[in-house]
């Protein structure tokens, strides 16, 4: 495990099982979220996009705005957005390397995975 790089990260999330804790932290992040929107790697990214968007556009337009706590109220909302994406994101990689993501109530043709993904 010395010699493990960078391009190896997602190999070794998904090698770990995931815990009765994990699963249960994946079961409160998905009853929170409709399903549709975390099928897949490209949804849950764009729906880390929508969710960080408000705070990227709060702090980079503090020159037209010019107040200070909604400047604080921005890197708050993006640094939520990025926490929410650093925690969810290896449990549902980690999911569907145990064949548990996505659930078997969603139809066929809603669970194929898009190969440029």
């Amino acid at each position: 495990m010395e010699d493990a790089t960078p391009d190896d990260a997602p190999t070794l999330i998904a090698a770990r099982p995931l815990s009765a804790r994990e699963l249960e932290r994946l079961t409160a992040v998905t009853r929170r979220f409709p399903s549709s929107w975390l099928l897949t790697v490209r949804r849950r990214r764009l729906m880390f996009l929508g969710l960080a968007a408000p705070g990227f556009l709060a702090v980079f337009t503090t020159t037209l705005h010019h107040n200070f706590f909604v400047l604080v109220g921005g890197f708050v909302l993006f640094g939520a957005a990025v926490l929410f994406r650093a925690v969810s994101e290896p449990l549902f990689v980690r999911a569907e390397a145990a064949d548990i993501w996505p659930p078997e109530s969603f139809p066929p043709s809603r669970q194929r995975e898009f190969p440029h993904a």
